[in-house]
């Protein structure tokens, strides 16, 4: 009969008895944990990419027209113009009409945040209003990206994050979807549930003198039984 461990592979279990030493129930506790703070993050992070997605597209139509999807002059980069024809060949594999509607859906995060990257910087002029907050620079609204960009892939490849800035993550995916429309933030203040998940001390810590990051004592009595 296969054990926790072998359901899950020992070298994704691996990580985490790295942190929890020999006791391997602290580990298990401490992975199930991971899997609790990778839901409650879903949907705010469902909510912002939807409102970035939905919002940009609305303000690129806007100012250029509805065919900015296929215009290279705008998409000037391989991987965006990659993007648009896997988008329109796996809606086409789907048996699907290619509206620009399911095109918007279908363009995965990268693109979207590839918007914003140095090599679009000609879009800026066209995005900047998009976020209702005075002074802010496409470079810092490149690197939120890439941060919510990464989080987003280990949540849905269920990698670890417990070791990642959490709090600042979360505080960060608040703020620019405020930034971007205040009902889909009101929407992941009223059902979130990351407040009562996520705990008041550090998850990890790392011993100054050795550098070995293991679990915080403190943090035990949020762990899963």
């Amino acid at each position: 009969m296969p054990t926790f461990v072998d359901a899950i592979s020992a070298d994704r279990f691996s990580t985490y008895r790295r942190w929890a030493g020999p006791d391997d129930a602290l580990a298990k506790r401490l992975y199930t944990f991971n899997v609790q703070l990778s839901a409650a993050l879903y949907g705010p992070l469902h909510m912002f990419e939807v409102a970035l997605r939905n919002v940009a597209d609305r303000q690129l139509t806007s100012k250029i027209g509805i065919g900015w999807m296929d215009d290279n002059a705008i998409l000037t980069t391989n991987y965006q113009q990659s993007c648009i024809m896997k988008a329109r060949q796996q809606l086409i594999n789907n048996r699907k009409a290619g509206t620009h509607g399911q095109m918007v859906a279908e363009l995965n995060f990268g693109f979207w945040s590839s918007l914003f990257g140095r090599r679009s910087h000609h879009l800026w002029q066209h995005l900047r209003p998009i976020f209702q907050i005075a002074g802010i620079q496409r470079s810092a609204i490149a690197l939120q990206l890439e941060n919510f960009r990464a989080l987003r892939n280990r949540v849905a490849h269920y990698e670890p994050i417990v070791g990642l800035p959490l709090a600042q993550r979360y505080a960060d995916i608040i703020t620019l979807t405020g930034w971007l429309s205040a009902s889909a933030v009101a929407w992941i203040n009223d059902t979130s549930e990351w407040t009562s998940v996520y705990p008041g001390v550090p998850i990890l810590v790392v011993d100054p003198q050795s550098g070995v990051t293991s679990v915080s004592p403190g943090v035990l009595e949020y762990l899963p039984a």
